[in-house]
């Protein structure tokens, strides 16, 4: 079954520095203003991160959190998808993110994606307080959250006694108004994640090389198979940098200009722009089809001229038309 193509993109909240030395006010005035943009270009779905502090270091400037973002999000666009790249699965009370989540559906008239993955950044959890337990027990409350928050949407009531959560006649109420909003699952994690996404995912998000991304699909259609559960039931999605440049001399200026420059962790030049949607039009074609014919029907950008509005404007009308041809 061949599913539709489909283009997502982030808006800024602040996580990556985007709006340092901008007033509170001014930075959430420009997120609403490009969510609308992207709306009324034809993007498919609008996403934020779960995150409270920055990176890729720590600075005392704005980042709006995900739940508030998207329930102000919703009664500022109309058609567009939401959702979160990736909920922190404990971060929150999975019953009150189950009912966040819930009432961000009806605020929006069912428009909501719930991203959910296991966490990774650890400073962070440092920094508020929270718990950072060991991988595998990260990953045990990632699966029980799936299994609970789907049924907190559709049982009158909830009773459940797990290894790290514990409901006992749970009311979630109001339901959803999609009947079952769609669950994205993040991580790639090869041997638990990939199988807990056999199990409860709507989609998954692989932020990956090519090689990777086929590799890992390949075992997530195994995992489905060892279930009895179709391959195709789960939409792979890949969430890369992406920037337009006339030129690909300007964008390998852009990689290495001085004081660090634009790439985090001393990533070589070449494999950046190897492994993101970041080049000429022509080269972003390429790359992007490139994924689609490994099995990629969707695609959640992170623009890396945000708070600009350039590659906004010249991806949905120079790559995603000669990809729909």
């Amino acid at each position: 079954m061949t599913k539709p193509l489909r283009f997502g993109v982030f808006v800024p909240q602040g996580w990556k520095l985007e709006y340092t030395g901008w007033s509170a006010a001014d930075a959430w005035a420009r997120s609403v203003e490009l969510a609308r943009q992207a709306e009324q270009l034809g993007y498919d779905h609008l996403w934020v991160y779960d995150h409270v502090e920055t990176v890729p270091r720590r600075e005392a400037t704005h980042v709006f959190e995900a739940y508030t973002m998207l329930a102000a999000l919703s009664q500022r666009t109309s058609t567009i998808k939401l959702g979160e790249l990736v909920t922190c699965a404990s971060y929150r009370n999975v019953g009150l993110l189950a009912k966040e989540a819930a009432c961000i559906d009806v605020y929006s008239g069912g428009r909501l994606i719930l991203g959910l993955g296991a966490g990774w950044f650890g400073r962070e959890y440092e920094a508020y307080g929270y718990p950072y337990l060991a991988d595998r027990e990260r990953l045990r409350v990632l699966d029980e959250s799936l299994e609970v928050i789907r049924r907190l949407w559709s049982e009158e009531t909830v009773t459940f006694d797990g290894e790290h959560l514990h409901f006992v006649g749970a009311y979630c109420d109001p339901k959803p108004i999609q009947q079952l909003p769609p669950l994205l699952v993040g991580g790639g994690g090869e041997q638990v994640n990939l199988r807990i996404a056999a199990r409860h995912a709507d989609a998954t998000n692989w932020q990956v090389d090519l090689e990777s991304f086929v590799r890992k699909s390949g075992l997530l259609a195994r995992y489905c198979e060892e279930i009895g559960r179709p391959a195709d039931a789960v939409t792979r999605t890949h969430g890369p940098d992406c920037r337009l440049f006339d030129t690909e001399a300007e964008a390998r200026a852009w990689c290495e200009e001085p004081d660090g420059g634009n790439l985090w962790g001393g990533e070589p030049v070449d494999t950046y722009l190897a492994d993101n949607l970041v080049g000429t039009p022509e080269q972003v074609v390429e790359k992007t089809q490139a994924f689609i014919d490994a099995g990629c029907s969707e695609f959640i950008l992170w623009l890396r001229d945000f708070p600009g509005d350039e590659t906004l404007r010249r991806f949905m009308a120079e790559v995603v038309p000669k990809l729909r041809q």
